[in-house]
């Protein structure tokens, strides 16, 4: 369903654009999707680094807020349709969710044994917890007896948040909710579902083209790892990395990690040459135990394979150096140093910053720069030898596995809410840190009070007010995409079209 707010229809953005978003600080002019020149239509941006050009960005947001374009509602996230990121891509919109629905009126009761975040596991021996994981996976099972589930593919108009389709396709339950972000590349759509089955869409119509199971033994193992594209062969991470044919979606090869490991970091490209090639390049992806490989796309031969250290966040690969982040500070943020000329030999590593570490946050890059989120601190470093250029402590509660965006020379970091900071800037300098409100605008904290009058609420009272008047802010996990001034968020019950740009898109 979209959503835009009355008395506009989805069809009349624009007048939703000069009537809603013309709010005197800014300019816009009518959004025509046909100018869009940077697609995001994959995870982490076309070059899976998580920059997205783009000019002309609002650096500060007006006191009243800024509005939506569009919303499409009643699309499930979170525990309840899974934490995947939209992508962006010839004008469309793609979103995943694997959802599910309560079968009759069966009584479940109160789970005894619930996730428990690491901060919950205090006092627990590695025994007591591994025990405790395997009741709650038995648990889990069972309860999922009580209930169907859905893997659905929907595809909305950029301009206006119109349904072109929306795909539903009855699948099983996993342990966690499959969460693979979609891949959008030569007319079609690629993506991870549960029981280690990747599917094929017509991006244009929806309708699979094909379907492949992958290899392993399945029982509610969930795989949140995101398709890459590269010349006529479709990579992800199952277990093993695995390549399939884009055409008829037939197994061409399989890496060598155990099948059980469960993959959750994307493979990233690492192009030798000018064009793109099956028998010259190299996918690089993070595998278990701390490890990043490298394979000849052509045939899988295993290249390297470095203890790098890496946890479930995306390698990156660029200006000659491979980027791999850890879920500890022992192993940080890693560069090595890569050789079109030698692929074969393992890169030597250039430099290690220990400042920061996350589960499965990947870094942005930006020019001569690379970003970095972990535990409560975000990072400037140079791309060039390590060092730290800024480092902050963020104000924020536990953010954990949120990746960053760069966009033109804004970096934005969604997490409750949204931040966005000065990417050029030699120092750590906010321009804005929004909330979501109610009505689904982005609007600063303190503008928000003063809007609310809270100054003017005594007690506690004025606390009501506030958690009344805010909405769910960005998913946690999930990573808006960004796309030439234009940018999608995804909420724990819809998604959200923002218009970031302050003047026309170029052309």
């Amino acid at each position: 369903m979209c959503r835009l707010l009355p008395p506009y229809g989805c069809g009349s953005l624009h007048r939703v654009v000069l009537g809603r978003l013309c709010l005197g600080l800014l300019s816009l002019g009518a959004f025509d999707g046909s100018r869009l020149r940077a697609d995001w239509p994959q995870w982490r941006g076309a070059s899976r680094d998580g920059y997205a050009e783009s000019s002309s960005l609002i650096r500060d947001l007006p006191a009243a807020g800024l509005p939506s374009v569009w919303e499409f509602a009643d699309f499930e996230g979170g525990n309840s349709g899974g934490w995947s990121s939209p992508v962006i891509a010839d004008g469309k919109v793609y979103a995943y969710a694997h959802t599910k629905s309560k079968k009759g009126d069966a009584a479940l009761g109160q789970a005894l044994f619930p996730w428990l975040p690491p901060e919950k596991r205090t006092g627990m021996t590695d025994a007591e917890y591994e025990e405790y994981e395997v009741q709650r996976r038995d648990e889990n099972e069972a309860r999922a007896k009580a209930f169907s589930f859905e893997q659905r593919v929907v595809c909305l108009d950029l301009k206006s948040g119109k349904t072109l389709w929306d795909k539903r396709t009855p699948v099983v339950y996993t342990r966690f909710v499959q969460s693979g972000t979609p891949c959008v590349a030569q007319g079609k759509l690629f993506v991870l579902g549960p029981e280690r089955t990747a599917y094929c869409y017509d991006a244009e119509t929806g309708n699979v083209i094909w379907t492949q199971r992958l290899p392993g033994e399945f029982r509610d193992e969930f795989f949140a790892s995101s398709f890459v594209v590269h010349a006529d062969v479709a990579m992800v991470a199952c277990g093993a990395l695995v390549a399939l044919d884009v055409a008829d979606g037939r197994l061409l090869w399989q890496g060598q990690t155990p099948l059980d490991y469960a993959s959750h970091s994307s493979p990233v490209i690492w192009q030798l040459g000018n064009q793109p090639s099956r028998a010259a390049d190299v996918v690089i992806a993070n595998t278990k135990g701390g490890r990043t490989e490298a394979s000849r796309i052509a045939d899988g031969t295993l290249l390297w394979d470095l203890e790098s250290g890496a946890g479930q966040s995306t390698p990156i690969v660029t200006a000659g150096l491979l980027l791999t982040y850890g879920s500890s500070r022992k192993n940080g943020l890693s560069a090595y140093r890569l050789d079109a000329k030698t692929p074969e030999v393992a890169p030597e590593l250039a430099w290690r910053f220990r400042g920061a570490a996350d589960l499965g946050s990947t870094p942005a890059v930006y020019k001569d720069s690379v970003f970095v989120q972990g535990e409560k601190r975000l990072a400037k470093v140079s791309l060039a030898d390590g060092d730290t250029l800024w480092q902050t402590t963020l104000s924020i509660s536990n953010p954990r596995y949120t990746s960053l965006v760069i966009a033109g020379d804004l970096l934005y970091f969604g997490w409750d809410g949204l931040l966005c900071v000065d990417a050029a800037s030699d120092r750590y300098r906010v321009l804005f840190d929004a909330e979501i409100d109610s009505e689904g605008r982005l609007i600063k904290s303190g503008d928000l009070r003063n809007k609310l009058k809270l100054d003017e609420i005594e007690g506690g009272e004025a606390e009501k007010v506030w958690q009344k008047t805010l909405s769910f802010g960005p998913l946690a996990c999930s990573t808006p995409a960004v796309s030439d001034g234009v940018m999608l968020v995804r909420r724990r019950d819809s998604l959200v079209c923002y218009r970031l740009s302050s003047g026309d898109s170029p052309r």
